[in-house]
Order: structure tokens, then C-alpha cells, then sequence
């Protein structure tokens, strides 16, 4: 049995989509056509929440491209994230676009690195910050001894000031003219993909999407970012200012959006998060019984609230460390339905946890938690069968409700008759005595003997 999910393998231009369990293929053909046919530059968000798989996609996008989908443009791979230690990220990005270019065009990738040399952003002295911001009056003797040491680099900076700006402008035209050339002599267009841009600093994420805007504005450049836009509206906001309209600011760089589909199939579709954990319960060999029941659970708290790839790998993590005994005991299915229930919502509602634990969440808030409206709970109406009624997520509302409200659950509309009866029948719950007492007996002896 293993602890954590499998890391994703993907080799960066070599790795596709393979048996596409998630159903990428197609969206991934989209974005391909997409960025073959425009010939303006286009800047594309992936825009997902944090742990959907838009890494998963990206890497291996870059690959499928050529490979799968028949395009010719070259495609680049830049992880923002691990190169934001740096000031600038220009030299670290034109390095990674030119590592990828063809070699006969050796040459030109030299002009382009020279070039973009000549954009770096300058590095203002002490002398002239501090004079600048009057800190002779300030700092006092102190302040005298700094600036009037430094007072012939500051000169000579302000002599500058105004042509090493030109010079700025002259190799930002020399620059994208040398892109451009690039482009018609390969006769490719080339596309960027920039990911977990959301992940970095505020000021180098903002500086990314500067220098995307500002150089790489060239027919046939496009980029494609993976961005939680909620994220990068808050680095916006941490730069400029709360008040700042940061969705309207982001327009400005980000042309149009796309994210990863939820549902997989159409005819008889299934979720994406389904279909991982069912995957990953399988390459961590975990046992099936649990695993099963946590799946089943899932699929309906998904249908109304987001829950991530990477919440669904902590829920798997913390089904491999319940004791053994779990797996290899005939425990009654309300022992394992009610541990598997802790485990999930612990993970993607805490507050709902706690609500069970402490008996005070109400019923219409498991309802909704459930996504199990009384249309699906209801076995008949009047004398005739209800054909909605799902009896998977009824037993999960029931169990649930009679864990927090006992023998209450009589009182509880929109239940089957056998829901009444849950506390007395041993189909449910065995030999225990007190069934409500179950949740905080099974937290306390299985689930918190070993935490993540």
C-alpha cells in the first residue's frame, strides 16, 4: 500500500495524453486548432482552481500538440513558479523560448539574447533612492555619509536616465522585430505555455504578464498561463491596491479563457474526480471496501461544490493510514460508511465535520451537503414508486442524519419508512448500542490515530 498518490511522470515533449483517462484529448485538439489558425497574438488563460490538473494538462499538452494533434507550432514549457527566486524573469524565460528553437536559427537566438539583455530592469542605487527620497533631511549624518559617498553614481545615472530609456525602447522594436523574423523563417508559429503563474510572487506573476504584453506582442506568439484567476487578481490587488478593479486590470493582458472539463463522456458521463480516485485507489492498492464507499460519496458532494484532484489524493492519504483492522474485519456497512463519511468531509467541508461530530448540523444542511433533494429521497409518492428516488445517496442522507439526530429522524419529511427504523434494525448499525455515539468513537479510534 502506498501513502501518497503517484507523482505525475510526465517527460516534458514527449509525454501526451496516453489512454486519456481524464478526457483531455479533445480540448486538448481545441486549444491545437486554436492557436494554428490565428495568426494575432493571443494570450489564453487555463483558468482553474488550485488542484484541478491544469499542470497534468499543460506538460503534457506540449507534447500532444505536435504529436497527436498535427500542429506545427513550436511549443515551449515555463514553470513561473520555479524561476521566481529570480528579479526579472526575462532572462529566464528567453532562455527557456530559445532553448527550444530550431538550430539552424543559432544565430538569431544570440541577437535575441543580446537584445534582451539590454531590457533588463536597471538597478537603481541606494544613492539615488535615498536621494531621491530626501534622505539627507531624514537620516541626518548618516544619511549625508551614504548619499555624498555615492553622489558621482547618482550623477551619472540622472545624466543617463533619459537615453538609457531610448535605448530601452530601441531594443524592446529590435527585439520583437527579431522574434518576428524568427517566426516567418521557420515558418512556425511558436505557442508559450506559462504555468502556476497564480503560485508566485505578486510583483514577478505581474512582471510575467508585462513583458508577455510588451515583447512578445508578435503575429503567430501565443501563450497559454495556467492561473486560479482568483489568485492572480489578489496579486494584482497586493501591487495596486485593494480598490483596484483587478478583474477589468487582468483584461488587459489575458485575451480569453478556457478550463478543463469536469465531466467525462457524453452519453453516459462521468466526473473527473470520480474517475481519479478511482484510479489512484487502485496504483496505492488500497483496499476496496472503503475506498469504494469514499468514492460513492464523492460523486454526489461534487455535483454541488468544488472539490479538487489534490483533495481527493488527501482523502486516499488518509484512508491508507486507518488501521488495519478496518480492512480486515466484517464490520457492519454503517461502521465503514460512517468512517469513510469522516474522512471525506473532513477534507472538503470542515465545518460540516465538526457539525457531525458535535450533533449540530440540521437536516436540510445534509440535504444540501448531499446534494439530495426530497425529489431523491422520496420512495413513493402516494401509492406509485417514485422513478427519481435514488436509494445510494438516501442511505448516505439517512445514515448521516440518524448519526447526528437519533431516533429523531422520525420527524425528518421527504425519507423512506425503513429510515425510521435505522436505530433498531441491526442491517445498520449491529450490536451498537447508541448509534449516534458511532461518528466520535470511530474519530477518535481509527481517524485520529494518524493525521496528515
Amino acid at each position: 500500500m502506498k501513502l501518497f498518490p503517484l507523482d505525475d511522470d510526465a517527460i516534458l515533449y514527449e509525454t501526451c495524453f496516453g489512454d486519456d483517462t481524464f478526457g483531455r484529448k479533445e480540448i486538448s485538439k481545441q486549444l491545437s486548432d486554436l492557436v494554428e489558425r490565428i495568426e494575432s497574438p493571443l494570450v489564453i488563460a487555463l483558468d482553474d482552481s488550485w488542484g484541478q490538473g491544469k499542470s497534468y494538462f499543460l506538460k503534457r499538452w506540449v507534447a500532444a500538440h505536435t504529436k497527436d494533434n498535427g500542429g506545427t507550432a513550436t511549443t515551449v514549457y515555463f514553470d513561473a513558479f520555479e524561476n521566481d527566486y529570480l528579479a526579472d524573469p526575462l532572462v529566464s524565460l528567453v532562455a527557456t523560448v530559445t532553448a527550444r528553437m530550431p538550430k539552424g536559427q543559432k544565430s538569431k537566438v544570440a541577437k535575441i539574447k543580446r537584445t534582451a539583455t539590454k531590457l533588463l530592469k536597471p538597478a537603481f542605487g541606494i544613492a539615488l533612492s535615498l536621494a531621491t527620497f530626501g534622505a539627507k533631511e531624514e537620516l541626518g549624518e548618516m544619511g549625508d555619509a551614504i548619499v555624498d559617498a555615492a553622489s558621482s553614481e547618482t550623477k551619472d545615472f540622472a545624466t543617463d536616465l533619459w537615453k538609457a530609456e531610448e535605448d530601452r525602447s530601441a531594443a524592446m522594436e529590435a527585439f520583437r522585430g527579431l522574434l518576428s523574423e524568427m517566426i516567418k523563417t521557420t515558418n512556425k508559429a511558436l505557442v508559450i505555455v506559462v504555468d502556476e503563474l497564480d503560485r508566485c510572487r505578486p510583483d514577478y506573476a505581474l512582471s510575467v504578464l508585462e513583458i508577455i504584453k510588451h515583447l512578445f506582442a508578435v503575429d503567430r506568439v501565443h501563450f497559454v498561463l495556467g492561473v486560479n484567476s482568483k489568485a492572480l487578481e489578489n496579486s494584482v490587488k497586493a501591487r495596486y491596491g485593494a480598490e483596484i478593479d483587478a478583474r477589468n486590470y487582468l483584461k488587459k493582458f489575458i485575451n480569453l479563457k478556457f478550463s478543463l472539463p469536469k465531466v467525462i463522456g457524453q452519453h453516459d458521463p462521468s466526473q473527473v474526480i470520480v474517475e481519479y480516485a478511482v484510479q489512484q485507489a487502485d496504483a496505492m492498492e488500497l483496499p476496496e471496501r472503503i475506498t469504494k464507499r469514499a468514492t460513492s460519496l464523492l460523486k454526489y458532494i461534487s455535483e454541488t461544490r468544488e472539490v479538487s484532484l489534490r483533495d481527493v489524493g488527501k482523502i486516499l492519504s488518509n484512508i491508507a493510514l486507518l488501521p488495519e483492522k478496518i480492512h480486515t474485519t466484517n464490520y457492519v456497512d454503517a461502521y465503514i460508511d460512517v468512517a469513510a463519511a469522516l474522512v471525506v468531509i473532513s477534507v472538503i467541508d470542515p465545518d460540516m465535520h465538526r457539525g457531525i461530530l458535535d450533533r449540530t448540523v440540521k437536516f436540510k444542511e445534509l440535504r444540501d451537503f448531499l446534494n439530495a433533494p426530497e425529489r431523491l429521497s422520496k420512495q413513493r409518492i402516494g401509492e406509485d414508486y417514485n422513478l427519481e428516488y435514488d436509494h445510494e445517496v438516501t442511505i448516505w442522507l439517512a445514515q448521516l442524519t440518524f448519526c447526528v439526530m437519533g431516533d429523531a429522524i422520525k420527524d425528518c419529511t421527504g425519507l423512506p419508512e425503513w429510515a425510521s427504523h435505522m436505530g433498531s434494525s441491526r442491517e445498520f448499525f449491529g450490536s451498537v448500542r447508541n448509534p449516534v455515539d458511532l461518528p466520535r468513537q470511530l474519530q477518535r479510534d481509527w481517524i485520529d490515530l494518524f493525521r496528515l
